[in-house]
This record gives structure tokens, sequence and C-alpha cells, in this order.
């Protein structure tokens, strides 16, 4: 085993040494440059091979690259170093947690929203309901002429009976305190089907309660559109009224299960 003097501290050390023992100074390694065409290995100082005799092309061994290893890094570059690492690891950490947080409170309000909605179509439920039962009853009672204190305003404004039904679903429809209910009814769908647009693409948590919601929308709508406006005859109209009413209780029901209590 060859020796050689460390150039930092002088002492001697192997020349095969990666780093001094006595100091740890980085000993420096440089490449071996072997012939072009034979590719022999070469002296430092050869200007020919001295095995084929090909000239050494200095320009191009010059430009290979001298491997050094065992560079010494002082304790300040090592600081700095881990300084930086810390500081992206801080980064990376904030940027995760920025984007948690961020989807948590996207989650909070589309939970928000979701009840919103819900409470919403309740409440347009509810007026529908009360102003088809009303329907129903004018149609009834100007049909078979049965006085009630509730329907005879439509079904017998002057004193006797109307002669067409018609005419006394269109005296209810006319009446300042019915007719504002049902603008409550049709505000209500707006204000629903904005909310709708709102909760489109759920985020996976909500995807099964977005899906209740939405029968409860169709629902919700039939309800409400056979109150705004009725069709038919008393029979079609009153059955397909009751159906919409139940179908509606029922999927508010199935919705319910994701609500908060």
């Amino acid at each position: 085993m060859a020796m050689k003097q460390c150039p930092n501290c002088g002492k001697q050390i192997s020349d095969k040494a990666v780093s001094c023992i006595y100091c740890g100074y980085a000993q420096t390694v440089q490449e071996k440059k072997f012939c072009t065409d034979c590719g022999a290995e070469l002296p430092e100082d050869a200007t020919v091979c001295p095995m084929c005799g090909c000239p050494v092309d200095l320009a191009s061994l010059d430009a290979q690259p001298v491997k050094i290893t065992g560079v010494k890094i002082s304790k300040k570059i090592k600081i700095i170093i881990l300084c930086v690492v810390l500081t992206v690891i801080v980064v990376i950490a904030s940027s995760v947690g920025i984007l948690y947080t961020q989807q948590q409170t996207n989650a909070e309000n589309y939970g928000e929203n979701l009840e919103m909605a819900v409470s919403t179509m309740i409440s347009g439920a509810a007026e529908a309901e009360s102003c088809g039962n009303l329907i129903k009853q004018v149609w009834y009672n100007a049909i078979y002429e049965e006085h009630d204190e509730e329907t005879d305003p439509f079904t017998c404004p002057y004193g006797h009976f109307v002669l067409d039904f018609n005419d006394a679903l269109e005296n209810l429809f006319s009446d300042k305190s019915f007719s504002e209910q049902i603008d409550n009814i049709q505000l209500n769908q707006s204000m629903v089907q904005a909310l709708m647009k709102e909760l489109q693409n759920p985020p996976e948590e909500y995807a099964e309660a977005y899906e209740a919601l939405s029968e409860f929308y169709d629902a919700y709508l039939n309800l409400t559109n056979l109150a705004i406006s009725p069709s038919g005859n008393l029979q079609t109209f009153s059955s397909n009224f009751n159906d919409a009413d139940a179908a509606a209780l029922n999927c508010y029901k199935a919705m319910s299960l994701y609500l908060d209590s």
C-alpha cells in the first residue's frame, strides 16, 4: 500500500484514502485516462499511447469529467443545507394542511347548502299542499254545491253557486291572499333551482345524499307544479295531487337520513 501526504495536515495516509483519518480533509481522485483508439490506460503525462502509438487527444481527454470524491463540507454549509431542507418540509406540510382545510371547508359548505335546499323544499311543499287541498275543496263544492265557510267566497260569491266549477277556480286564483301563496311557491321553486345548481358535483362523502336529494327535488317539483297549475278533472287532479303529496313526504323521509339531527 502506497502512502501519501495529506495536503491539509501533512500527515501520512494511504493514497487510496477517501479522506484524511486525522483531519477529515477530503482527498481528490482524478479519473484515469484511456486511449481513444485501443482503450489502454494512459500514463498521466502521456502524449502517445504506449500500447498502440496513437497520439493522445489532450483536448478530448480534458473535456472528460473528473470525479471528485469526499469533498469536505463545512459545518456552516451543512447548517444551510439543513435549513433549506427543513424549509421545504415546512412548505410542503403547510400546503398539505391548507389543501386539507380547504377540502373540509368545501365539504362543510356543501352540507350547509344541502340542508338549506331540503328546508326550502319542505317549506314550498307545505304551502303547495295547503293550496292543493283548497283547490280540491273549492272544485268539489262548486260541482256538488256544498257550502263551506272557506270555499263559499269562491263557489257562491253572490249568494248562489256559480254555474261552472271553472268560475270557482278562477275566483280562487284571483283572490289576493291565494295568489300571493302561488307567487310564494313559484319564488320557492326559483330558490330551490338555484340551490340545486350549487349542489351539482358533490364531494364523495355526499354522493348518496345528492341522489336522495335529486329524488326529493323531482317529487317536490311535481307537487308544487300541480298546485300552481291544476289540470284534468276533479278525480284525476285529486288522485295525482294526493300521490304527489305522498311521494314528496316519502322522499323527504329518505332524505332526512343524511341530515344532521
